[in-house]
């Protein structure tokens, strides 16, 4: 009998026509793909972004046709939520409706008693119709091939991706993804060993070339043309987390000019993989392998099983956006009265839009009438790389939608050049020995002499973060200079056309007060992976401490304020602004002082940090409860505890998206579910600011709500897993154990406490308190904006002339009745008296 490998391999070029097609195929594969960032940029990233142009529904059925998975809670959780009261036959109803005016071609061939019986429904029909090879071999003969193809994948990209964990280098980093692959298979024996004999010499007999082996594979397989996006799907998703790091990759060889592309040389490696397999089952199987159905297709219309699940998940929406509408509703009354107070404030204080940023900002407010936050996305409108003292390269501090434009470049100051080179090699010596020190923690020779030799000294080190404060990452007040990405000096009118931008965008033009704090926010924890996850997501998982320091550092600027001035931005001379970190795991929010402030600015900001103290005790008592803490002091102390699984919450419980003056929510407890972005379309004339918070902070928050949601509804599939089982591997990324595919989204641990959901999975609904007419001219005009708000990925709502519109999926605003909100009392201040959201 032939020997799979001595096949002849069809290798031959594809023709013009049919490379045009291949190439059309994949770059629809690639959209169902989404880029997965390394460890110490990691932000949370919508899965589905690439496919919004289709409807939530058809997305979901697409997705469960090529991979095991699901975009919807199963059944028994919907019933569960119906037998406790959480939704009503109301919510439903007005669901309904929703769902006929959004889909009605779904929709409307089923009725609502129909649907209603459906979610009863127990069968589980297999909606899976493509398979890749290997889950058919799998299936047929109870075989592994599945897992030791993954695996074997694992081992090879973990040591091609790898940024200094390992020992030994990877010999054919300078070659593309897929030719270094092929030069490890063509000496390693592990597949051979397994079952694929001869497999090195069928690796050496791959083109170089991916895409013609991608091509030859298709033919080989015999797959059919209507066939080939959804096989080629089903194959990537196999690996989905590396095919999310390869997508990653693949971008980020785009900005630097590279046309390598790692997705299509993962793909090819998946293929490769797969064809030997189907070699060895069909010319050595009594039983060839059928791998095409001609009545098998992903474009099903969905069940009525899963119709109804929808019109559940759509209901349980309905139920708190009743409720968010109400309350919002009832801020008017707070709204106009506070429009009558134009008393001068006591400081003005600028936090990130994230949802953690709700809590201290209430408790901030309730210290004093004096108080007044704003809410604006977390990098302050200042893309920039942070470089820190003694340091080449930095990292970058922005939205991982856009490429930082400015580097911002700490230059502390010392009184002579001998005190600025010994902290130099103070720095230089402390990178090297991290560096020995990492060397020993992962060197396989040295793991148990490691404990042995230096067990004792590191404890020292255990003791340290378990007991003394972290050292804050934002710089202190070390004064920074902000660059161009060319990094020269910016001019006086370049640094004033970003400090206009930022105090237009954040509607900050008047009344200003004596002291202005940008408030960047950042986590603190201890052995934990997914800490950037935890950081500043507009500050691309970093710090956003640099990104307050360059704001506060503009405006103080006398030649800007100047400039300013001339714009018709006049900004009063004893107004000061100030840096400030936001830790959101302890709640701490440390003021930074300027060493050239002022004295009585200087006593200004001593008060203003002792209400921050009473503001953060308060939010520490607040978030207790949720946390299983049995006191403020627990709470503070999760940070330096490095066995805690559960330091903060993060982003769990978000839900809405609120673009509105301040004083519609100052009156409102939101439960920390809500982001709040400060926007008065009385000031945006041209609709310019809205425009940007449409394309911009309203999609990083949808990219956050679905991250929440998938890594929810099916953590297997879109999550991380268990998180106690992790290793780092690579030092970019979590295996689940020691082996299998690479980890995308968030932890159990991030969602679920172990007895019940943390996170409650609903799509975003995101309220902008605009004209209508307004709002549909940035739909109009961005198509990315227009598929979101109509295919289902969030519902958007306009507040205008106080009555609520919803955007349909046929493009149409449509009036929403409100209801009475049920609402609980929280505790009065003197200034005021607010509602809640029954969370």
């Amino acid at each position: 009998m032939n020997s799979y490998a001595d096949n002849t391999l069809a290798a031959s070029s594809p023709s013009v026509e049919s490379s045009a097609e291949l190439k059309t195929v994949l770059a629809s594969v690639r959209k169902a793909v989404a880029p997965l960032w390394p460890l110490a940029d990691y932000v949370a990233v919508n899965p589905f972004q690439g496919l919004a142009e289709d409807s939530f529904l058809v997305t979901r059925n697409r997705l469960a046709s090529v991979r095991s998975c699901d975009i919807l809670m199963p059944a028994a959780h919907y019933r569960e939520r119906w037998d406790r009261g959480e939704i009503t036959f109301a919510d439903l109803d007005e669901a309904y409706e929703q769902c006929l005016q959004d889909n009605p071609e779904l929709f409307g061939e089923t009725s609502f008693a129909d649907l209603l019986k459906a979610i009863d429904d127990t069968a589980t029909p297999i909606e899976r119709h493509t398979w890749t090879v290997a889950e058919v071999v799998d299936r047929r003969t109870g075989s592994r091939w599945t897992s030791h193809i993954v695996n074997d994948i694992t081992r090879n990209l973990s040591a091609y991706y790898d940024l200094g964990q390992a020992a030994w280098k990877h010999p054919w980093k300078h070659c593309d993804l897929f030719n270094a692959w092929r030069e490890m298979a063509i000496i390693g024996h592990r597949l051979d060993l397994l079952g694929l004999k001869e497999f090195r010499k069928f690796a050496a007999s791959l083109p170089e070339d991916p895409l013609q082996w991608i091509a030859a594979a298709l033919e080989e397989l015999k797959v059919p043309a209507e066939t080939q996006e959804d096989f080629l799907l089903a194959e990537l998703l196999s690996v989905a987390g590396w095919a999310g790091y390869a997508q990653y990759q693949t971008n980020r060889h785009a900005v630097d000019g590279n046309e390598q592309d790692d997705l299509i040389g993962l793909l090819a490696i998946r293929l490769a993989c797969d064809v030997a397999l189907f070699r060895r089952y069909m010319l050595q199987s009594d039983r060839p392998l059928t791998l095409w159905k001609s009545h098998e297709s992903s474009k099903t219309v969905p069940t009525n099983a899963v119709l109804a699940r929808y019109l559940f998940q759509t209901a349980t929406e309905v139920a708190y956006r009743r409720q968010l509408c109400g309350a919002l509703h009832l801020g008017s009354d707070g709204a106009s009265s506070a429009q009558t107070n134009g008393s001068r404030k006591r400081a003005q204080l600028v936090f990130c839009i994230d949802v953690r940023s709700e809590l201290l900002r209430r408790n901030l407010e309730a210290t004093s009438e004096g108080i007044e936050t704003f809410g604006f996305a977390g990098f302050f409108g200042l893309p920039i790389s942070h470089v820190p003292f003694s340091q080449k390269h930095g990292h970058a501090h922005c939205p991982v939608l856009i490429e930082p434009s400015l580097i911002a470049q700490d230059e502390p100051e010392f009184p002579d050049a001998s005190a600025l080179a010994a902290a130099d090699e103070d720095l230089r010596a402390s990178r090297t020995f991290r560096r020995i020190w990492k060397f020993f923690q992962t060197s396989a020779v040295s793991c148990f002499s490691f404990v042995e030799s230096l067990g004792l000294f590191y404890s020292w080190s255990l003791a340290e973060s378990t007991w003394l404060p972290k050292a804050k990452r934002a710089g202190g007040n070390t004064p920074l200079q902000l660059l161009s990405a060319h990094g020269q000096p910016l001019t006086t009118s370049e640094k004033a056309d970003l400090a206009e931008n930022i105090l237009r965008n954040l509607g900050l033009t008047e009344n200003f007060a004596r002291l202005v704090v940008f408030c960047g926010h950042e986590a603190e924890t201890t052995n934990n992976p997914y800490q950037s996850g935890l950081d500043c997501g507009a500050c691309g998982g970093h710090s956003g401490g640099p990104n307050a320091r360059a704001a506060a550092n503009l405006l103080n600027d006398p030649d800007v304020r100047w400039e300013l001035r001339s714009r018709g931005l006049v900004i009063p001379v004893d107004t000061r602004f100030v840096a400030g970190v936001h830790n959101t795991t302890t709640d701490d929010l440390q003021l930074i002082k300027d060493d050239n402030l002022p004295e009585h600015h200087g006593q200004d900001l001593a008060e203003l940090q002792l209400l921050a103290l009473q503001a953060g005790q308060q939010t520490r008592l607040e978030r207790a409860g949720r946390l299983g803490a049995i006191s403020e002091s627990d709470v503070r102390n999760r940070a330096r505890d490095w066995s805690e699984i559960r330091p903060e919450w993060g982003l769990a419980g978000n839900a809405a998206f609120v673009v509105a003056p301040r004083e519609r929510t100052s009156s409102l407890h939101l439960a920390g579910r809500t982001f709040l972005h400060n926007y008065d379309f009385r000031q945006d004339q041209s609709g310019a600011i809205l425009e940007l918070i449409m394309t911009a902070p309203m999609v990083v928050t949808n990219w956050i709500n679905l991250q929440y949601y998938a890594s929810t509804v099916d953590n297997r599939a879109y999550g991380s897993g268990n998180k106690t089982v992790h290793n780092l591997v690579g030092q970019f990324g979590i295996l689940s154990g020691n082996g299998g595919d690479l980890q995308t989204g968030l932890p159990w641990q991030s969602v679920h406490d172990g007895n019940g959901y943390q996170h409650e999975p609903l799509r975003l609904t995101v309220v902008v308190e605009a004209p209508c007419e307004m709002i549909s001219k940035v739909i109009e005009k961005h198509e990315s904006v227009r598929h979101l708000v109509s295919n289902g990925w969030l519902t958007l709502l306009a507040l205008d002339d106080d009555q609520f519109f919803r955007w349909s999926g046929q493009h149409d605003w449509i009036p929403q009745e409100l209801d009475e909100p049920r609402l609980r009392p929280i505790k009065e201040s003197p200034q005021k008296t607010a509602v809640t959201v029954a969370p």
